[in-house]
């Protein structure tokens, strides 16, 4: 899950929204990203799509404390991208709704049949952006400022007929350690069907130890990453602990070991 937050001023948030007639013209897709909780949110962390169904419903809970308005679609995830750019092959019904404090509210996701990967995970990212309601007799040049806020969710469309059950996944990826240019590295070899979604890599060597997270390993693929304060010589035996996100948004936690090669 991605967070974004941005500042607007609410009188001009009213005037776009009569103007764009709901469409939320500028949707500040360069917003920075900053340390915020989603007030809008699914029961999972995480939408599993099996590729043969052409639709699912998601539940939605509004946990503010105010009513708010929502705009949904799916796209790649790029941050800057915007709703009328997507090119996924989903829509979202009700592509835009209201929703008031502690309101609940079921949001369908439609699969328009385009062919996607038979051998692997496909993945999408569902959007939710909310805009706080304004009060009734606030003035519509009223100088005050709401916090706008852009949730993302991975949505992965996973085929029928996978060789093995994701539950497979933490037992099939390989993690070697080596040094390059004088400094250690970790890579994490993914030969799975399904995209390995990270909380966290601890590496041990002796007394030492240091933590990553990396971002997600996609499906057949690797992801090397740099180990800046650890040393070791090749031959020396590391053991690496680590996090990854299951289907159910739970931690599943395993560790390794791994020799350092020359």
């Amino acid at each position: 899950m991605r967070v974004l937050t941005d500042w607007l001023p609410a009188g001009n948030v009213l005037r776009s929204l009569r103007l764009a007639g709901l469409a939320f013209a500028a949707l500040l897709a360069a917003s920075l990203s900053l340390p915020a909780h989603a007030g809008v949110t699914p029961v999972a962390s995480r939408v599993i799509f099996p590729a043969g169904e052409t639709e699912q419903s998601v539940q939605l809970f509004n946990v503010n404390k105010y009513p708010v308005l929502v705009q949904a679609w799916i796209d790649d995830g790029r941050i800057e991208a915007v709703p009328q750019e997507s090119t996924a092959p989903f829509v979202t019904l009700p592509p835009i709704f209201r929703m008031g404090a502690g309101d609940q509210t079921s949001l369908r996701i439609i699969h328009s049949g385009a062919k996607l990967p038979s051998d692997r995970e496909s993945l999408f990212w569902l959007n939710l952006y909310e805009i706080p309601g304004v009060p009734k007799n606030q003035p519509d040049q009223a100088q005050s400022v709401m916090v706008t806020m852009r949730t993302q969710y991975k949505v992965f469309v996973r085929p029928a007929g996978l060789p093995y059950g994701a539950r497979e996944l933490p037992k099939r990826l390989t993690f070697s350690l080596a040094n390059a240019g004088g400094k250690l590295t970790l890579k994490i070899d993914n030969p799975t069907p399904y995209y390995a979604t990270f909380n966290a890599v601890l590496v041990k060597i002796g007394g030492r130890s240091q933590q990553i997270t990396p971002d997600m390993v996609a499906p057949l693929s690797g992801s090397t990453l740099e180990l800046d304060q650890l040393g070791a010589g090749a031959g020396e035996t590391a053991e690496v602990l680590f996090s990854l996100i299951d289907d159910d948004g739970n931690p599943v936690v395993e560790s390794v070991k791994a020799t350092i090669a020359p």
